[in-house]
């Protein structure tokens, strides 16, 4: 089975692709586009820093496609005093009316409830229409994915080959959720699917063992059924297109996992 097909964001209902792209790191406009219109990325992470060439791509495509995209943006407010305005002013950047998803970004504790409110409001007027949160400290994530009742629709969690603690701390909780509490599963969108591009390098390899290839990366992420999305953030087309292989390739095999997770094992002692 191969990851072309779109997938359900957990309880927010959106059809997103399985490869999702990150502004970051200088991806110029016309791979985003094309990466759109040739392979239906849809889901845009226009993150920190804000780059212009994910600017532009969604200014573009937004004109005729803004029912299709899925768009994201970040905010470090930990306290809820400049959160409004960096929505707002992303927003006009954009040329947009709201973002779909606003993710609470580096949270390594459950937010606060300024914090909250600030973004529940944001979501009442109509400037944003998901919540979502990242971080590095699982157990945070465990314990509001066993809450039916929590405001958080989209977690966004570092996982790779090196780091599969989320298999662990969090994906059991989604697991744990009976039929009836299947519309109050989070979303799972992941990150640093290269850890950083150690698992590229041949330096970090175990003796005898070549690196993995980046699109070997993507494709251990979503082999795992609990994740709806994985973020690539591409500097280039290149870059690009080694991402994109992933969306046309099967999942591992389980003898391609077992040599994935022994890579990643070796790297992380």
């Amino acid at each position: 089975m191969s990851s072309q097909k779109h997938a359900v964001l957990g309880r927010t209902g959106l059809s997103v692709s399985r490869l999702g792209i990150g502004s970051g790191y200088g991806v110029q406009s016309k791979a985003v586009e094309k990466a759109y219109h040739e392979y239906g990325v849809n889901y845009f992470f226009w993150s920190s820093p804000r780059r212009k060439g994910m600017q532009e791509a969604i200014q573009k495509l937004a004109v005729t496609e803004r029912e299709k995209l899925v768009i994201a943006i970040q905010t470090y407010d930990h306290v809820g005093l400049t959160m409004r305005h960096f929505v707002e002013k992303g927003l006009r950047a954009l040329n947009l009316e709201f973002a779909d998803i606003l993710i609470l970004g580096w949270f390594n504790q459950i937010p606060g409830n300024r914090v909250i409110k600030t973004a529940l409001k944001l979501k009442e007027e109509g400037k944003i229409r998901f919540l979502g949160i990242s971080g590095h400290n699982r157990n945070v994530f465990g314990q509001i994915a066993g809450k039916a009742d929590s405001p958080i629709d989209v977690f966004m969690v570092r996982y790779n080959a090196v780091h599969r603690g989320a298999e662990k701390d969090i994906f059991p909780y989604l697991s744990d959720l009976s039929d009836k509490s299947e519309k109050n599963r989070p979303g799972i969108v992941t990150y640093t699917a290269t850890c950083w591009k150690k698992l590229l390098n041949p330096k970090k390899m175990p003796p005898e063992e070549h690196p993995l290839t980046s699109t070997e990366c993507y494709r251990f992420a979503l082999s795992n059924p609990n994740v709806n999305l994985c973020l690539t953030g591409p500097k280039n087309q290149k870059e690009m297109n080694e991402a994109l292989l992933a969306l046309k390739s099967p999942f591992l095999s389980s003898g391609e996992m077992e040599r994935v997770k022994r890579i990643g094992d070796y790297i992380h002692g």
